[in-house]
């Protein structure tokens, strides 16, 4: 089984509780399926939280020495990965990132990389994550949030995605807040339209809860898209 990453139209779209959502759908269907977090900004007391919502979601535990292979690069500061090295004097090694993730493919059935940010977010040195996508080559899976604007935000960043040659998996429209009923539907209706692309699914907006069952049908679409089997075999 082929390997994926999550990335998003901006900050705050929702790639965590999609990454969270597929490892926990994966691991429940008997798929030994780990998350990881190439790089994380905003770090308290170096705890990388968005990687912890996913494993907790996905009821996983692991040693320490595991979880900083899963999120090897950890900034204090609320900002971009590069402007993040700067500040701890140091730089983001592209080939590094790669080579880690590499590393874990080798231990797992399944890894689910959350990019930070969107898909143009520096690393430094010229590379963006979007260089980190394009070394990797994995498909990928873009999170778009359902509200005004999204379909520009969206449509500019399937274009980045194929016009780098990359695999797109799908989208999944993320509710990030209550949903006006019209824009929500228009919405997905245009990005499937002008993007020519598949509507994994939506999520749906919760205060309270995790959508789990929303990941059932994604994850049942997600698994023939990434299984090594050849069409015909």
């Amino acid at each position: 089984m082929r390997s994926l990453f999550i990335t998003g139209t901006d900050t705050d779209a929702g790639k965590t509780v999609v990454t969270a959502g597929i490892v926990s759908g994966f691991v429940n269907s008997g798929i030994n399926t780990v998350p990881a977090k190439p790089v994380q900004t905003g770090c308290v007391n170096d705890i990388a939280e968005d990687l912890e919502f996913s494993l907790r979601t996905a009821s996983l535990s692991f040693p320490d020495s595991v979880l900083q292979k899963l999120c090897p690069l950890r900034f204090a500061p609320v900002c971009s990965p590069h402007l993040a090295a700067e500040l701890a004097d140091t730089s983001i090694s592209l080939s590094g990132m790669v080579s880690g993730l590499h590393d874990l493919q080798s231990g797992f059935d399944c890894v689910v990389a959350e990019g930070a940010g969107g898909i143009l977010v520096p690393l430094g040195n010229g590379k963006t994550m979007l260089d980190l996508m394009v070394e990797l080559g994995w498909p990928v899976v873009l999170v778009s949030s359902n509200k005004l604007g999204t379909i520009n935000h969206t449509l500019l960043s399937l274009s980045a995605l194929r016009n780098a040659g990359l695999e797109v998996a799908g989208v999944i429209v993320n509710h990030t807040t209550p949903p006006s009923s019209l824009i929500s539907s228009s919405n997905i209706k245009a990005i499937r339209e002008y993007g020519g692309v598949k509507i994994l699914g939506k999520i749906p907006f919760s205060s309270d809860s995790f959508p789990h069952r929303s990941f059932v049908s994604i994850c049942e679409k997600l698994k023939g898209i990434l299984s090594d089997e050849l069409p015909g075999n």
